[in-house]
């Protein structure tokens, strides 16, 4: 879809924010991952770090490349870069659920409308839990006003920002 091809061009030129989160949006973070299976993801330079403020998770998971298929596996360094140049934890120890996924992206729309790098991977993978709550992380600088929607992709719940929590279906 050209439109979503130009929209990603655009906004992987643009920065992240760099700025601390505030304490409401962690808080409110904080609250919703209590006690719960989190699946977090190693930030890649164009991503925007969330995992210090992960605290009162009962699990912490990752996505891993396991037998060539995504999946879950637990957090635990040390890591290392899998075929899609994206960190995993070199001992995998694959776990089946998961509770809630923070899921990183190159832009979002304030319907919870994700846009990936294109692939489709992070969809695939969060078709295979929608029982789970899917949390967006992003920046007000890559929150757009629409993007365009396609039936394989999978919408976020809430969005995370610096300074901005913003519940959709939560």
């Amino acid at each position: 879809m050209l439109e979503k091809i130009e929209l990603r061009k655009k906004l992987k030129n643009i920065s992240l924010v760099n700025a601390e989160h505030s304490q409401t949006v962690i808080n409110k973070l904080q609250n919703i991952i209590k006690g719960k299976v989190v699946c977090t993801y190693v930030p890649l330079e164009s991503e925007i770090n969330i995992n210090m403020h992960l605290k009162g998770h009962a699990v912490l998971s990752t996505t891993c490349l396991h037998n060539e298929e995504i999946r879950i596996c637990m957090y635990e360094e040390p890591f290392e870069k899998n075929s899609f140049n994206v960190f995993q934890p070199v001992n995998l120890k694959i776990i089946d659920h998961v509770d809630i996924f923070l899921v990183p992206g190159v832009g979002f729309d304030k319907k919870g409308t994700r846009l990936g790098k294109g692939s489709g991977i992070y969809d695939k993978l969060l078709s295979n839990y929608l029982n789970a709550t899917f949390i967006g992380i992003t920046d007000k600088n890559h929150l757009v006003d629409h993007i365009p929607f396609e039936s394989h992709d999978i919408q976020m719940d809430s969005l995370l920002m610096h300074d901005e929590f913003i519940d959709i279906n939560l």
